[in-house]
């Protein structure tokens, strides 16, 4: 059984409200915490009897993890590191999924930046040109960037899609370093370096949205 207990200046008195995330008591922000525990004494039956007919909420575990646009079952070991093995992730026994997702976050950054490394290399002799530095970030509307003094930055989250998104946001961010803008010779150039950009293009803009990974700090 769980409540999530939201407080809020505006409102003047304490509610249920049942959601797809679960119950949720919401309450004057002043309201102290004797009566918060009261309210929730005084409502258990209620609340046990709601909690038993919501649906069950989906773990990580149950969903498995994604990596280059594919889900892989998620097993329970005796380790104490995240490992992946080509078929299945094996996480430790001894993680709540709060450390899971740090660390899947903190392994998929680590891949990340190794594939960007790997293909970096093609685009800088093609264009003739060399990054400042590669950083991976976490942003949560742009797949990469380029800035003025070189430093190209990678969103971890392409680590969830085919791997030719990924492919295809590398070319764009490295075209950045000859063409720093979106002008037609940008766009010439990246298609020369990357004929599939139509395509990838594409499929960001109808499940970009899909590639969501709970950020950790």
């Amino acid at each position: 059984m769980h409540v999530t207990v939201i407080r809020n200046n505006r409102r003047k008195k304490a509610a249920f409200y049942v959601t797809p995330n679960g119950i949720e008591l919401r309450i004057p922000a002043r309201l102290s915490k004797r009566v918060v525990d009261r309210i929730l004494e005084e409502h258990d039956t209620w609340i046990r009897e709601i909690s038993q007919k919501l649906p069950r909420q989906t773990s990580v575990l149950d969903k498995g993890l994604v990596f280059h646009g594919k889900n892989y079952p998620t097993k329970i070991d005796d380790g104490t590191t995240l490992r992946y093995d080509g078929s299945s992730f094996f996480v430790p026994r001894t993680w709540d999924e709060n450390a899971l997702a740090k660390h899947y976050e903190a392994w998929l950054r680590e891949r990340a930046l190794e594939y960007v490394i790997n293909q970096a290399p093609t685009y800088e002799r093609l264009l003739d040109v060399k990054a400042k530095k590669i950083r991976i970030g976490h942003q949560k509307t742009r797949w990469g960037s380029c800035s003025s003094n070189g430093t190209i930055s990678i969103n971890v989250r392409l680590m969830l899609a085919p791997k030719e998104m990924m492919d295809y946001v590398i070319a764009h961010e490295w075209v950045h370093l000859v063409h720093f803008d979106h002008s037609p010779s940008f766009w010439r150039t990246l298609q020369t370096i990357y004929p599939n950009t139509a395509t990838a293009k594409d499929w960001l803009k109808r499940h970009g949205h899909t590639l969501q990974l709970k950020k950790t700090d």
